[in-house]
């Protein structure tokens, strides 16, 4: 009995360990409390548009500056696509810009997006999210 009773505590140890450590991965803690996403399509014709989107989340929230960049995979890096690169400066709780670029060729493209969310919750919050698609 005190075997199984050992083992029953070190399972219930080892499963709240993995769900705790687990979740640190999917919920990053954010000090100024926005929600950040990035949507990315290539057209038929080869027109690429990015969407970007911060949403407060709290009044912690007082402004961002959102850098957004199409790159193409050259080899083993990844290179800005003429007139793809944009930033965005926002105030706005709810913001949401789209930007566009007629891409020259087929291969492997992503948009490469950097937020940074400042507030009164702490040091600023720098977010990159990468999507990627294939033309």
């Amino acid at each position: 009995m005190k075997k199984f009773l050992a083992f029953f505590i070190t399972l219930v140890i080892a499963l709240t360990t993995t769900i705790c450590v687990c979740a640190a991965d999917f919920m990053p803690l954010k000090n100024n409390d926005a929600e950040t996403k990035v949507n990315f399509a290539i057209s038929s014709s080869g027109q690429a548009t990015v969407i970007v989107r911060c949403n407060a989340l709290s009044t912690k929230f007082t402004s961002a500056i959102i850098e957004t960049k199409v790159q193409k995979k050259v080899g083993l890096i990844w290179v800005t696509v003429d007139n793809g690169s944009w930033t965005d400066t926002t105030k706005s709780k709810n913001f949401s810009k789209s930007h566009s670029v007629q891409l020259s060729s087929k291969g492997t493209y992503r948009a490469h997006v950097k937020f940074t969310v400042s507030g009164t919750g702490g040091s600023d919050d720098e977010i990159t999210k990468n999507v990627e698609k294939t033309y």
